[in-house]
């Protein structure tokens, strides 16, 4: 007779587990079980033929391995936990500061608004299109031939007919030319971070002033 360990450890899937409490799964009370099903093991063995020293070795083996993984994942659970909280501590050291990301979102303030791009190859034309609330380009800014890289542009809030339009959220797009073919661009929005959110196993989240919440693997650049 051979004690399954599986069936012994109890089966943490389903509906069952979700309604047996934390401390039914602790390496104690797995050890408890296993013990208890052993001694009635031996208690039940039939004379003639009894379980040899490597069977229960080996039983005593599998509970050591599951116990192990147990409360490694137990330790890593909070090694988790821990960096995640340190993180979002050391995350408030971003707030005011202003981060560029992957965005088309331009933001006018006092007749003022700053985007970015990121060229993936050099342009012969390079063109910023300003659109308003209903997707209506307003104002399009010539930036001419670039090089690869990082290019910002400043919009002063006019539009194209020379009227000031008011203050508040617009978005932009990006016309980018190499060789009379569409060169490869990434918008990069600019804004400030104004929160630190711990998400658990998400990790730490910015929320930023254009409504959005980004993570540290987001962000392009610093100001």
């Amino acid at each position: 007779m051979t004690i399954d360990v599986t069936s012994a450890l109890g089966n943490n899937s389903g509906t069952t587990a979700a309604k047996k409490k934390t401390d039914e799964n602790s390496p104690e009370a797995i050890q408890e079980r296993f013990m208890s099903l052993l001694v009635a093991q031996l208690k039940n063995q039939d004379p003639l033929a009894p379980m040899d020293n490597a069977q229960v070795t080996s039983q005593m083996a599998q509970l050591n391995t599951v116990t192990g993984i147990n409360t490694l994942n137990a330790t890593m659970e909070g090694v988790a936990a821990s960096i995640n909280a340190n993180q979002t501590v050391q995350a408030t050291s971003m707030l005011g500061r202003a981060v560029l990301t992957e965005g088309n979102d331009l933001k006018l303030v006092d007749g003022k608004a700053v985007g970015s791009m990121e060229l993936n190859q050099s342009a012969d034309i390079l063109r910023v299109n300003v659109l308003d609330a209903g997707a209506n380009v307003v104002r399009t800014i010539e930036l001419g031939p670039q090089s690869k890289g990082t290019h910002e542009f400043e919009w002063d809030g006019k539009s194209n007919d020379g009227s000031t339009l008011p203050a508040g959220n617009y978005k932009f797009e990006i016309e980018a030319k190499a060789a009379g073919k569409d060169a490869s661009v990434t918008p990069l929005t600019l804004s400030v971070v104004q929160g630190v959110r711990n998400a658990g196993a998400e990790g730490t989240k910015l929320l930023t002033s254009n409504g959005s919440e980004i993570t540290f693997a987001d962000i392009k650049q610093v100001f």
